[in-house]
């Protein structure tokens, strides 16, 4: 196993210990979460925002390419990318992770958030899907959508 990948179990496992404090432990995750995805989008490998979702997905790969992530697959369209994955990053697949898995993915949001897109999570492996279906859209049309076609 990667050394990125014992990483991320890692701060999965943290994630887990924090978001189990009384009172306070899901803010606390949430806090950390979108102070990192805040980092994330100002470092060099942050998503920024883009004409067309196939950019978005090329700036998506590069960063799954840095961070050893097992991707099933990733599909844009015009209007979205839809990303799935078979194995959480964090190591969450059990049903007392749906929690801090919806904390952690705050990262996520608001990563993509200061780029413009809203981040949708159709499906989680934790809540009893087989993978996780993860759904980008630009901002202003994340709104009451998921990846499902309507």
């Amino acid at each position: 196993m990667s050394v990125r990948k014992r990483f991320m179990l890692g701060l999965g496992h943290t994630y887990n210990l924090l978001y189990r404090a009384p009172v306070i432990g899901e803010s606390l995750v949430r806090g950390i979460c979108r102070i990192l995805g805040f980092l994330n989008y100002h470092s060099p490998y942050g998503p920024r925002p883009r004409e067309s979702m196939a950019e978005l997905r090329d700036d998506f790969a590069k960063m799954v390419a840095l961070m050893d992530f097992d991707i099933e697959s990733v599909h844009e369209d015009e209007e979205k990318l839809e990303i799935i994955l078979t194995a959480c990053p964090y190591g969450f697949c059990r049903p007392e992770h749906a929690g801090v898995c919806d904390a952690a993915m705050d990262m996520d949001r608001a990563m993509f958030g200061h780029a413009g897109y809203g981040l949708i999570v159709d499906t989680c492996i934790p809540r009893g899907a087989l993978a996780c279906r993860i759904c980008i859209r630009k901002q202003a049309e994340a709104a009451g959508h998921t990846c499902m076609p309507s």
